[in-house]
């Protein structure tokens, strides 16, 4: 985690700002979001009966993972980025219809969805 120091104070702010890898790993994590959640709702619908430990553990794993990249979601305070993240990985919709959806440039819907990635990154970083 970085913690950006105040040059004259010598404080930690109070919210830290993600590094590159931890908004790499956020823009991972979202990516791979709808397959952990159709894995949890797989063994979840078929039952933890009979389960494999370490499908156990992946399990249990996932769903964490899911709800806090959930609740980081919901703490987006820009509506229009959060939509876009909703959209984009939540929903699966591809890159060229959520650009679509929105009626920006390219650029724009690209500046925003990165945004909301950052947004996502801190929020995990925080937790982890």
């Amino acid at each position: 985690m970085a913690l950006a120091w105040d040059r004259y104070e010598g404080q930690v702010e109070l919210f830290p700002v993600a590094t590159v890898e931890e908004i790499r790993a956020a823009k991972s994590l979202l990516s791979r979001y709808r397959r952990m959640q159709s894995v949890v709702e797989d063994i979840e619908r078929n039952g933890l009966d009979g389960i494999a430990p370490k499908a156990l553990a992946r399990y249990n794993a996932y769903k964490l993972k899911l709800q806090r990249t959930d609740r980081a979601i919901r703490l987006i305070q820009n509506e229009e980025i959060r939509r876009m993240i909703e959209l984009r990985y939540i929903n699966g919709l591809s890159y060229t219809t959520t650009v679509e959806r929105f009626y920006w440039h390219r650029s724009t819907v690209d500046r925003k969805i990165n945004r909301g990635i950052e947004a996502v990154a801190n929020t995990l970083q925080m937790w982890e």
